[in-house]
């Protein structure tokens, strides 16, 4: 067994950031912090500190473990085990990118530990196998907000600056989550999807909110089945910009122009007369993300080691 470790941070993300189904993501200051020491045993061994770690796998289905693992296959080399530590300021499957992060988090830590010299194109590539919210990967990667634009050929995404003294409040309802199919937004709904995320853009461009008020919510895109969520979604306050769910859901986003307690008072209360608990916290953006926090630093890069890895044949990557 090596003693040899490498540390990874990866940003949370919030997707569907403002309304904008499933092309704008921000990336937060909370993060998912992984340190990976290899086995040569065939062993894997998880630790999870954060909330709801319940829903963490301990095995190898764990998405960090899984895409490390098709990290080294991509190079031809084969998985030996590894330990893992994670420590996590972020609710679990709630649509704050705990995912999204997991995912980046494995294939970085194949990168640093075996020196596979992915390139960023590879990442992404390798990446979307596991996390088909591609707004949120760029988002955890680059940091900022990123939003879609719909060109001729393909979508494309643009990233902006956003001022970090902003506050995201986000309200998470206590509850046991049923996934819903997942449903692709209406012609007419990506649209006005697009829209949103270049105003949002240009809201952050001017580093303020500027009197900006998007308030009406787009039709509710939670993937999880929660009572409570139509009612919270409906809620208005005086400063309050927009109000929407976070990613897959079910947290619900308020973001507001100075205090949102109001604001997120009702939200709570929405769910509360639903027989549904939920709690509250509040991040802040960050313009910094995967590629900034993971740069290779001599306190965190090993040399090969023998036995850390068996060079395999090339084969497909494993989906």
């Amino acid at each position: 067994m090596s003693s040899h470790s490498v540390l990874i941070r990866i940003p949370a993300t919030v997707g569907n950031f403002g309304g904008a189904r499933e092309c704008a993501a921000l990336a937060l200051d909370a993060s998912l912090n992984v340190k990976v020491t290899p086995r040569v045993d065939g062993t894997v061994g998880i630790r999870y500190f954060g909330e709801n770690g319940e829903r963490v796998p301990r095995d190898r289905s764990n998405l960090i473990v899984r895409a490390l693992e098709a990290a080294l296959h991509l190079k031809g080399f084969e998985f030996t085990g590894a330990d893992f530590e994670i420590y996590s300021s972020v609710p679990v499957a709630v649509g704050l990118g705990s995912s999204t992060a997991a995912v980046l988090a494995g294939i970085l830590a194949a990168d640093q530990l075996y020196h596979l010299g992915l390139e960023e194109a590879t990442v992404f590539e390798l990446a979307s196998v596991y996390e088909s919210r591609l707004e949120n990967l760029r988002a955890a990667w680059f940091g900022g907000f990123v939003g879609g634009i719909e060109g001729e050929a393909a979508l494309t995404y643009r990233r902006t600056l956003v001022p970090e003294n902003l506050a995201l409040e986000v309200v998470v309802p206590e509850t046991v989550l049923a996934d819903k199919p997942r449903a692709l937004p209406r012609c007419s709904q990506k649209a006005e999807s697009f829209q949103r995320a270049q105003e949002l853009a240009e809201l952050f461009a001017r580093a303020g909110l500027g009197g900006m008020n998007l308030e009406a919510p787009l039709p509710p895109t939670s993937e999880k089945d929660v009572p409570g969520l139509a009612e919270a979604l409906e809620v208005r306050a005086p400063g309050l910009v927009s109000i929407f769910v976070c990613g897959s859901g079910p947290a619900v986003g308020v973001f507001g122009q100075g205090e949102s307690t109001g604001a997120v008072e009702a939200v709570r209360q929405a769910f509360a007369s639903n027989g549904v608990r939920a709690a509250s916290f509040q991040f802040r953006p960050t313009n910094a993300g995967a590629v900034d926090w993971n740069s290779v630093r001599p306190d965190v890069s090993v040399p090969r080691l023998p036995g850390l890895a068996v060079a395999l044949p090339k084969q497909t990557l494993p989906v």
